[in-house]
C-alpha cells in the first residue's frame, strides 16, 4: 500500500466530493430515486473508500454522504435539516459502517502483507539454505554467512560470531556491532535489540554455535529465529563433515602405513631368510673358533632383526585397527617368561614374582607377549639404575591381573589419563628418552580386544604400576 500524503488526501477528498455531489444531483433531479436507494449508493461509496483507501477517507466519505442524503433526500429538501427522527438512524449508519469496514479492511490487508512477507522470507530461506549447503568447511562457511544473508535478505549490515573459533565476520555496515555484544548474545535465549536498529540473535543447536547481528533489517522475529536455526544446522553439518573427513583420512593413512610395512617386511624377510640359511650352512661345516663366534653373532642379530620386523608388522596392524585374534589357552607363566626371555637373559633388572596355581587364560600369545614387552620396556626406561622392575600376577573376578611395577619418578595424576593416548609422551621423558608414544596405546588396544582393561596406579616419586586383565580359559592349559 502506498504511503498516504497530504496531496493524495486532498485529491481523494476532491474526487469524493465531486462524485457524491454529481450522483446526488443525478438521483434527485433526473432519476428521482427515493432516500433508501440513495442511502444504499452512499453506503457503497463509504465501503469502497474504507476498503481501498482507509479510515480517514472513509470518515470523510461518510460525512459527505450524510450531508448529501440530508440535503437532497431527507425532508425538508433541498435543505439541511432532518424532520423525521427515524432518519437519524440512517444518517448515523455511515460513520459506523466506515469505521467497521475500514478496520476489517485494515486487518485483511495486514494479514495479506504478513502472508506475502512470510512467503518471501521462506523463499529467501530456501535460497540461503541452497547456498549454505555448498560449503564443506566450517571456517569457510562462517566467512560466507554474513555476505549471503545480507545479499538474500537485503540487510544493510550483518555480522556473524563463530563461537567455535571466536572470530567475527561482517558484511555491509556492520562495523558498529561489537564483538563483546555478539559474544554476549550467543549465550542469550532469544533475539534482543542491542542499540538503535541493531538486533542480535543467538545461533545455537544443543550447545552454543554463535550469534547473528543485523542492522536495519526488515525481518520478522520468527524469520530471525528460523534463520538462526538454519545457520546452526549448516554449521553443525559442516563441522560433522570435517570430522568425518578427518577420521576417514586418518583411517586410510593407517591402512596405507600398514600395507607399506607389510610390503617392506616381506622384502626384508626374504633376504634375511637367505642370510640365516647361509649362516646355518656355514655353522654346519665346523668352522674355526673365531669364525664360529662371528657366525653366531650374525645369526643372533639376523634373528633379532627378523623378530623386530614381525613385531613392527603387528604394531602397524594394531595401530590401523586390524586386531585379528588367534585366541588359545595358555598359562600365565609361559606368556610372561617367553615375552621377557631376552630381557632376563641379558641380566636386566626384570624380576618375575608369580604365585603357584594361576588359572590358564584365553589369549593371542603373540599379541599378549607384545603387550608385556611394551609395558616392561616402558618401565625399564623410567626405572632408577639398579632398581628392579617386577612383574606380578594374580587371579581376581574371573580374570588374571598382570602388573608391572617400577621404582621410577612416578606419573602425575593429570597425565595418567593421557599416557594411553596415541603419540602422547610424559613431560619427564621429552627430550632425553626415545620413543613415539605408541607402546601403551597399542597395549590398550590389544587388551581391550581381549575384553580386558588396562590402567596405571602411581604417585609422584613412588614409581608406577601398570596392570591389565586377561579372561580365564574355559579349558585346561596345554603345556
Amino acid at each position: 500500500m502506498r504511503k498516504r500524503t497530504w496531496g493524495r488526501l486532498v485529491l481523494r477528498i476532491a474526487i469524493m466530493g465531486a462524485g457524491l455531489t454529481a450522483v446526488s444531483r443525478l438521483y434527485h433531479y433526473a432519476i428521482h430515486v427515493n432516500s433508501t436507494t440513495a442511502a444504499l449508493t452512499y453506503l457503497l461509496a463509504v465501503v469502497g473508500a474504507a476498503t481501498f483507501w482507509g479510515l480517514p477517507e472513509a470518515m470523510l466519505a461518510s460525512v459527505f454522504s450524510m450531508l448529501c442524503l440530508d440535503y437532497y433526500f431527507f425532508p425538508p429538501v433541498p435543505s439541511f435539516g432532518i424532520d423525521d427522527p427515524q432518519n437519524w438512524v440512517a444518517w448515523c449508519t455511515f460513520p459506523v459502517a466506515s469505521l467497521l469496514v475500514s478496520q476489517l479492511s485494515a486487518r485483511l490487508k495486514k494479514r495479506a502483507r504478513e502472508a506475502t512477507q512470510r512467503q518471501a522470507e521462506i523463499e529467501r530461506m530456501y535460497a540461503l539454505s541452497c547456498r549454505l549447503m555448498q560449503a564443506s568447511a566450517a571456517n569457510a562457511l562462517a566467512r560466507t554467512i554474513p555476505g549471503e544473508v545480507a545479499s538474500i535478505f537485503g540487510c544493510p549490515g550483518v555480522a556473524f560470531f563463530d563461537g567455535f573459533s571466536g572470530q567475527v565476520h561482517r558484511a555491509g555496515s556492520a562495523e558498529g556491532i561489537s564483538e563483546a555484544a555478539l559474544a554476549e548474545a550467543a549465550a542469550a535465549d532469544s533475539p534482543r535489540a542491542a542499540f538503535g536498529n541493531t538486533v542480535l540473535v543467538p545461533v545455537r543447536l544443543g550447545g552454543g554455535v554463535g550469534s547473528l547481528g543485523f542492522t536495519g533489517a526488515a525481518i520478522s522475529a520468527p524469520a530471525m529465529r528460523s534463520l538462526a536455526n538454519l545457520l546452526a544446522l549448516a554449521m553443525d553439518r559442516a563441522r560433522k563433515q570435517e570430522t568425518a573427513a578427518q577420521a576417514e583420512g586418518a583411517r586410510r593413512h593407517q591402512e596405507l602405513k600398514s600395507m607399506l610395512l607389510d610390503a617392506l617386511a616381506h622384502e626384508f624377510q626374504t633376504p634375511l631368510t637367505s642370510i640365516r640359511a647361509g649362516i646355518d650352512a656355514m655353522l654346519a661345516e665346523s668352522p674355526g673358533c673365531d669364525q664360529r663366534e662371528w657366525l653366531e653373532i650374525m645369526n643372533e642379530e639376523s634373528g633379532r632383526l627378523s623378530a623386530m620386523m614381525t613385531e613392527a608388522i603387528q604394531m602397524a596392524r594394531i595401530e590401523a585397527g586390524h586386531v585379528d585374534l588367534d585366541k588359545q589357552t595358555h598359562t600365565v607363566e609361559d606368556l610372561i617368561y617367553s615375552a621377557l626371555e631376552k630381557e632376563m637373559a641379558e641380566g636386566s633388572q626384570v624380576e618375575v614374582d608369580l604365585p603357584h596355581g594361576l588359572p590358564p587364560v584365553s589369549a593371542d600369545a603373540g599379541l599378549i607377549r607384545l603387550v608385556i614387552r611394551e609395558i616392561a620396556g616402558n618401565a625399564l626406561k623410567y626405572a632408577q639404575p639398579g632398581a628392579p622392575v617386577t612383574v606380578r600376577a594374580h587371579a581376581a573376578d574371573g580374570a588374571v591381573v598382570i602388573g608391572v611395577s617400577d621404582h621410577g619418578p612416578g606419573i602425575p595424576l593429570e597425565e595418567q589419563r593421557q599416557i594411553f593416548e596415541k603419540y602422547y609422551r610424559g613431560k619427564q621423558s621429552r627430550g632425553h628418552l626415545t620413543g613415539m608414544g605408541m607402546g601403551l596405546p597399542i597395549a590398550r588396544q590389544v587388551v581391550e580386544a581381549h575384553e580386558g582393561r588396562v590402567w596405571v596406579e602411581s604417585q609422584p616419586g613412588e614409581g608406577a604400576t601398570f596392570s591389565f586383565t586377561l579372561p580365564l580359559a574355559h579349558e585346561e592349559a596345554s603345556v
